[in-house]
């Protein structure tokens, strides 16, 4: 019997196949996206908050979007706070609540990330470009779902 699996992967049901294809895209890309962390001074809910940051977001939609505790995302925002990539500003519509948003460094480093982060991906999965808008597609909705689930993240690995 070979150790290759995809010889045997219609013994698995489409859901057992989606599921094992999530969990070795997921930690592949764990292991991969410690390799573009902007010269170490960065690390996964930096990363994380930087790629979820296209605009001005409350700490709190950024801790449900990122599916880490408040206090995990207000240690990442004050590392990038600190770096002096991002800064927070009044909310507009409510003067009592806070936006993080990128500065204009944030936005260089941003881009960056996700362009290194795009790479990754692709070295990644083999996906080709309209691939991998269906697996956004897809993605999106599942993620959606587990949100309004009001599904939350593991705490291992909140403040790394």
């Amino acid at each position: 019997m070979s150790s290759d699996t995809s010889e045997n992967w219609d013994l698995y049901t489409p859901e057992v196949q989606a599921i094992m294809g999530v969990f070795t895209l997921h930690w592949q890309l764990e292991q991969r996206l410690n390799e573009i962390r902007l010269e170490g001074q960065l690390g996964r809910p930096e990363c994380q908050l930087l790629l979820i940051l296209a605009m001005p977001r409350r700490m709190g939609e950024l801790a449900r979007l990122t599916m880490k505790a408040p206090s995990a995302v207000t240690a990442a925002a004050a590392t990038l706070e600190r770096l002096g990539l991002v800064r927070r500003v009044r909310d507009a519509q409510d003067g009592r609540a806070w936006l993080l948003e990128l500065t204009c460094e944030g936005r260089k480093r941003r881009e960056t990330l996700v362009t290194d982060a795009a790479q990754l991906f692709y070295d990644t999965t083999g996906l080709s470009r309209a691939e991998a808008e269906t697996l956004a597609v897809l993605a999106q909705k599942i993620h959606n779902k587990a949100v309004q689930s009001g599904a939350v993240g593991p705490c291992e690995g909140d403040q790394t």
